[in-house]
């Protein structure tokens, strides 16, 4: 985080966010958020010892002044009529109660990240030595849950032991019953990167991972993964793009279906112009 004086104050937890971050997060340079910024286009909270902090809505904010620069061409004082809020203040200094704070930490996917890896003894150092993830990646990950990919994150998952499922949900049901999920009850698991919104759907610890995926226009799995187990894809609506051992391509649309091996490496995208829903099945559940 930037001081008016330009110093960098300690790492904070929860979900603040450096300049860095939210550069990173976003693919805008550092030079360019500072004059948004001074531009009155961004407001992040200062605090009493001056420090700017940034945050999630930070996040959305500057993806949508760069779809208005780049797309539509828009100078910064009409970037500044279009978006809701010209009079915009900076956030209010406020925090949930400490036990919400306390609960909402403990559950947040950066907190799991870290306890995993501090069960296992392991320094960040060592972590990105073995992973190939960068420490300053994976440091931020930690620290605000933002900013981690589905190939990452299952790197990571493997690493710790532990599957992606379990990693983002706060419980799963023992298979000891049979398990319900009402239309539109199911859990909402933490993002995965912009435009990609996971729903778990009814889903035991022994035999099936059950989720329905919601993927934006134009997003994609960045980069190929892989795991053990069996895999069933069901298009609900829109359009869908998986290609199998980096050579195998399905294009599928609305009522297609896939099954293949998990231990083939897979990625997808969104090739379409609407929204595409999914409901996906990994068997056992390691995904």
């Amino acid at each position: 985080m930037e001081t008016r004086m330009g110093q960098q104050p300690p790492s904070n937890s929860g979900t603040e966010l450096k300049i860095s971050d939210l550069s990173r997060l976003t693919g805008v340079p550092v030079s360019t958020l500072r004059v948004w910024g001074e531009r009155g286009l961004l407001a992040p909270r200062v605090t009493s010892a001056g420090y700017r902090i940034y945050n999630e809505d930070h996040v959305k904010q500057v993806s949508d002044i760069k779809r208005l620069r780049t797309l539509q061409g828009l100078s910064i004082a009409a970037i500044k009529a279009a978006l809701p809020g010209e009079d915009r203040e900076p956030p209010r200094d406020t925090h949930p109660a400490p036990h919400e704070q306390d609960v909402n930490a403990q559950n947040s996917v950066g907190a799991k990240l870290r306890s995993l890896r501090q069960a296992r003894k392991l320094t960040i150092r060592e972590v990105a030595n073995q992973t190939g993830i960068a420490q300053s990646v994976l440091a931020s990950i930690e620290r605000t849950s933002l900013g981690v990919q589905i190939p990452e994150a299952k790197t990571l998952a493997s690493l710790y032991g532990v599957t992606l499922t379990s990693l983002m949900a706060t419980q799963l049901t023992e298979h000891n019953k049979e398990v319900t999920s009402a239309s539109g009850g199911g859990q909402i698991l933490p993002t995965l990167g912009k435009g990609l919104r996971i729903e778990q759907l009814a889903t035991g610890t022994d035999m099936m991972d059950c989720q329905r995926w919601f993927i934006e226009p134009g997003v994609n799995s960045h980069g190929a993964y892989s795991h053990d187990g069996e895999e069933f894809v069901y298009v609900l609506f829109g359009e869908f793009k998986i290609i199998i051992e980096e050579s195998r391509i399905h294009h599928l649309r609305q009522g297609d279906s896939i099954y293949f091996k998990s231990n083939w490496k897979h990625s997808w995208s969104n090739p379409g112009q609407t929204i595409t829903v999914l409901v996906w099945v990994n068997t056992p559940p390691s995904f």
